[in-house]
């Protein structure tokens, strides 16, 4: 330090003070800003959004304003299968399986995040309830006397409906007016009589209502006859022991818009399921399940068992 020279140090200028404070939240704000961000409300779970959630598409769908499509690829897209069954005292047993999902109650009115939500129930249309996972029981007195079309809708957390291709993840059955439940004196419409869990009439009722001494030969179906196009169903028999499938697996022939009747016997319980028209039904050990399906397009598709995955056969629409 040369003579004379002053040692105290030098003040920055304010407006060199400002300049620095200025930039260090610049920097700050950018780099909150590159992080994954949450917009989960108060009080609701704050998972971390890692990723895109999908493409929301313009306009309203369903029955709220707020319930717009959230479109994803269908390699991404989650999947449900609606199942329902009479319970024995009231109402319908309502069970959804889910692919490429899972339910979080604790995240609902937060952000859309792929692969998670819950489930809205629609009747005719309507949403009549909110499902947060695989079961829900739904009251006879929600069901009109006349019955009702009944879906279930895959929602993210915001409320939108996940989607492929414009159209909603969902699956629907069609429901009688009437339950085991209901009072004394209703009566289902034609076609609509009653079953139990596993899918088969009540004791000592038949499908068609007749008595059992009625019902065809084993080996044949009880609901071979024609359907309201007028074709007799094409009936496919199966049986499962021991993992084994006979007769053995293979394509079978089906004619285009011919309804088909699957009737399937297993020692296990296990839940039928016929890829490409969703439709599925409980196998209960020991008893002989029919499922009927209408194949109203052509391709092929494979029947399975959900829970052994086994391949029973390949229906061949043409």
């Amino acid at each position: 330090m040369r003579p004379g020279q002053d040692r105290r140090p030098r003040r920055a200028s304010p407006a060199l003070v400002t300049a620095l404070v200025t930039a260090a939240l610049v920097l700050a704000l950018g780099s909150c800003t590159e992080r994954p961000t949450t917009h989960h409300g108060s009080g609701t779970g704050h998972e971390v959004v890692t990723g895109p959630a999908g493409t929301l598409l313009p306009g309203g769908h369903g029955e709220h304003p707020h319930d717009r499509l959230r479109q994803v690829p269908a390699r991404d897209a989650p999947t449900v299968t609606l199942t329902v069954r009479p319970d024995a005292e009231d109402g319908w047993n309502v069970r959804l399986a889910v692919g490429r999902f899972r339910f979080t109650p604790d995240s609902v009115g937060g952000a859309a995040v792929l692969g998670t939500g819950h489930a809205h129930l629609l009747l005719d249309g309507a949403k009549i309830a909110r499902v947060y996972g695989g079961s829900y029981h739904l009251p006879a007195e929600r069901i009109p006397a006349g019955g009702g079309t009944l879906t279930a809708r895959l929602v993210a957390d915001d409320h939108t409906a996940w989607a492929v291709e414009g159209r909603p993840v969902e699956d629907t059955v069609r429901l009688s007016g009437v339950s085991p439940g209901a009072p004394p004196g209703a009566t289902p419409e034609p076609g609509d009589q009653p079953t139990d869990q596993s899918g088969q009439p009540p004791s000592g009722q038949s499908r068609s209502g007749q008595p059992p001494s009625a019902q065809p030969p084993s080996g044949q179906s009880p609901s071979g006859g024609p359907d309201q196009t007028g074709q007799a169903a094409q009936t496919v028999a199966i049986s499962i022991a021991e993992g084994r499938i006979s007769p053995a697996p293979g394509r079978i022939d089906v004619r285009k818009g011919r309804p088909v009747d699957l009737r399937v016997t297993s020692d296990t319980d296990d839940e039928l399921h016929v890829h490409g028209v969703d439709r599925s039904a409980e196998l209960k050990a020991g008893r002989t399940t029919t499922l009927r399906v209408v194949m109203d397009r052509a391709g092929l598709f494979e029947v399975e068992t959900h829970r052994s995955g086994l391949v029973l056969a390949q229906l061949a629409v043409r």
